[in-house]
């Protein structure tokens, strides 16, 4: 209200004068605007003499040239003449538009004109008389011309002169217009200058007395206030000191008026380096607020240092000009070292690249890192407020409430969760969460990290989805190697075996048929038909070594027992067999991957075993045809298998198994031998086992 009030006045002050010196301005423009249009009509006048000069001028050179003619007959004066009644029409014309609003005027110029016809008529015919001879040169114009010429003279001198007199009236009347403006100026500047001293003073003691009194009242708030407060003046001279201000800078409101800022509010800003002298430069010339909340130290008259922080802010004239500056500072000790701690904190947290945030137990975001923008797409400000698992359609492994029990219960919770980014795509986080306890009566918070495992869990399911090919690709070249051995063997059995012993037959048959006496002959033939011999049974050994018949024709059982017994009879190595007195319903498929897994045992125990005897037990359990082999050989530690130079042929076997939907188990030590137990399973429809083994 006292600020309206304040307004008002000042308005008064200014508006007041304002409009009587716009008045008397509008009222001498009136009265110039009034001299100015006597001074036309006294050129009007001006104007109207000079034209009726002209006339008359026309009319004594048009008689002179007349009378040279008829005087002297020479043609030279006509055209003179000639012209001259061509323009004192328009003479005459231009003249009574100069008079056309004065009635009598127009009337003697009408009346000169009706002369000046008689006139012209008559000296046309003393001309043309002239032209043939007949006038008298001399006395018929001296007679008849004279008084016509008197007569117009006489006319036009009597509207120069009823003009004359116009024209002195209006300059009396211009001369007492200035006189009058001359006058109503010097009343009126005079009167108004008394009105306007008078009313100043009355108003702007009025006005200086709001001012003390806003000034009084301005000093006791600022000295009232909580916080220091220093005002200086444009040039940075103390002009203001409130209490607050002297306590903490230690310097008494008297003795610290009138001295440069920089002596009383020496601070030390560890940032930009300036001192209070260097804002307030700063504030005069930029005009703008300044405010510094970190890294300021104040050190106060006797040495101490004290963190503040503080703002200097312009104090502006009514025209915008900066007449000093006012210094706000308070004693922030305390929060800076809370500040510090905190964004300490928040720096750790904005260093990594994970998602991090805060949210409150409903899941709001109070918190939101710049690895969270970069991974999820929303800003800060997009964020913050916000329910998270609402705004990125978190899919949770399980009731976002139960997720929040097991954190209240256990302080902290880890899992997978799948996050939707701002645009659109599915990101794969490892979350982890942290309960962060407040002090006592805030609510607790939560901390939760993000690690982006999208592209991981993608390689992941990349690797399975290979791996599952390239295990079927190896079932399926295992199944064309099986085929293929079994077709190689057949044909080499059939037709190899068939040559052989028609050869043999026909040995046999030659053999017969010689005479005794050739027995070199007998001998050879002999010879042959045992390398025959030898042949067949390779070629056997070889059909074996590809595709047993024993397996194809007996099945697995009797396929085991017959391995069992090559590969005693080839190493000398004991192995003893024991297998089910009746046959294993076991598929093709499944009894070729034990018996080849049974072969690689074999071979794994002959190169690496050093063993002398092997245990294989053939039995069916729960379903499943389990196959042991056991040895007593040099054994070795299973959870270096993977990188053992040798670990392929582990690696097949447990591949073989686990394309029939069987398994590989090894157990082994050093120096206590190894035992592998297959177990294949036995009741699988034939095509589950069409897709596993085969495909």
């Amino acid at each position: 209200m006292e600020y309206t009030k304040f307004k008002t006045l000042l308005r008064r002050v200014i508006v007041v004068p304002l409009l009587v010196t716009t008045s008397l301005a509008g009222f001498l423009l009136w009265e110039t605007f009034d001299l100015n249009k006597s001074l036309e009509w006294v050129d009007h006048t001006d104007q109207a003499l000079d034209q009726s000069g002209h006339l008359l001028k026309l009319l004594v050179d048009m008689e002179s040239a007349k009378r040279g003619y008829i005087a002297t007959g020479d043609e030279s004066f006509l055209p003179t003449y000639i012209e001259g009644t061509k323009q004192f029409g328009t003479e005459l014309t231009d003249l009574k538009r100069l008079v056309n609003d004065n009635a009598q005027q127009q009337q003697r110029l009408n009346d000169i004109y009706a002369g000046y016809q008689e006139s012209e008529e008559y000296d046309s015919r003393i001309i043309a008389l002239r032209q043939t001879g007949d006038a008298d040169p001399t006395l018929l114009e001296e007679r008849l011309r004279k008084g016509k010429l008197d007569s117009l003279r006489e006319q036009v001198g009597d509207f120069q002169t009823v003009e004359e007199t116009l024209r002195g009236a209006r300059v009396e009347a211009a001369h007492r217009r200035w006189l009058w403006m001359i006058t109503s100026c010097l009343v009126l500047g005079i009167g108004s200058g008394i009105f306007l001293a008078f009313y100043m003073r009355y108003y702007i003691e009025k006005l200086g007395t709001r001012l003390l009194q806003n000034e009084e009242r301005w000093t006791a708030v600022l000295g009232s206030i909580g916080e220091a407060v220093i005002a200086t003046d444009s040039a940075g001279r103390i002009t203001f000191l409130n209490p607050i201000a002297a306590l903490l800078t230690g310097w008494p409101v008297e003795e610290a008026l009138n001295l440069p800022i920089g002596q009383v509010l020496r601070l030390i800003n560890e940032e930009s380096g300036l001192t209070a002298d260097n804002e307030v430069l700063r504030v005069l010339k930029d005009k703008k607020i300044l405010s510094v909340a970190n890294h300021v130290d104040l050190v106060t008259r006797d040495g101490r240092e004290i963190a503040v922080e503080h703002s200097a802010a312009p104090i502006l004239a009514g025209n915008g000009r900066v007449i000093g500056v006012v210094l706000v500072f308070r004693d922030v000790a305390e929060r800076r070292h809370e500040r510090i701690a905190t964004a300490e904190q928040a720096a750790l947290l904005e260093l990594t690249q994970d998602s991090v945030f805060v949210i409150d137990l409903d899941g709001r975001v109070q918190f939101w890192s710049r690895g969270a923008e970069a991974m999820l797409g929303y800003t800060k400000a997009e964020a913050a407020g916000k329910i998270a698992h609402e705004l990125l359609c978190t899919e949770f492994p399980k009731p976002f409430d139960s997720i929040k029990a097991d954190l209240m219960r256990a302080g902290h919770w880890e899992g997978d969760l799948i996050k939707t980014a701002k645009d659109g795509r599915r990101v794969v986080v490892a979350g982890r969460w942290a309960l962060l306890r407040g002090m006592r009566g805030q609510t607790p918070r939560i901390l939760v990290v993000n690690s982006d495992i999208t592209e991981r869990k993608r390689g992941e399911e990349l690797l399975v989805l290979q791996r599952e090919q390239l295990r079927a690709l190896a079932d399926r070249l295992q199944w064309v190697r099986e085929e293929d051995r079994k077709v190689v063997a057949r044909d080499l059995h059939d037709q190899l075996g068939q040559i052989l012993t028609a050869i043999k037959m026909d040995l046999s048959w030659i053999s017969r048929h010689l005479p005794a006496s050739e027995v070199d002959m007998l001998a050879r033939l002999k010879e042959s038909s045992g390398l025959i011999n030898v042949g067949v049974k390779a070629v056997r050994t070889i059909c074996s070594g590809l595709r047993p018949g024993v397996l194809d024709d007996l099945g697995l059982a009797a396929a085991i027992e017959w391995q069992a017994g090559e590969f005693t009879a080839r190493n000398g190595i004991v192995c003893a067999v024991t297998v089910p007195p009746v046959d294993l319903h076991l598929d093709g498929d499944r009894a070729t991957a034990a018996f080849r897994i049974f072969q690689e045992c074999l071979t794994n125990i002959l190169r690496h075993a050093q063993a002398t005897s092997v245990r294989v037990a053939l039995a069916q359990e729960d379903g499943s045809i389990v196959l042991v082999v056991a040895d007593d050989g040099v054994g070795f530690r299973v959870s270096d298998s993977s990188n053992a130079h040798g670990s392929l042929g582990l690696l097949g076997m447990k591949e073989r198994a686990q394309s029939c939907g069987g398994d590989v188990q090894i157990a082994s030590a050093p120096g206590k031998g190894t035992t592998v137990t297959i177990r294949v399973p036995s009741d699988a429809p034939r095509a589950e086992r069409s897709v596993i083994c085969t495909s």
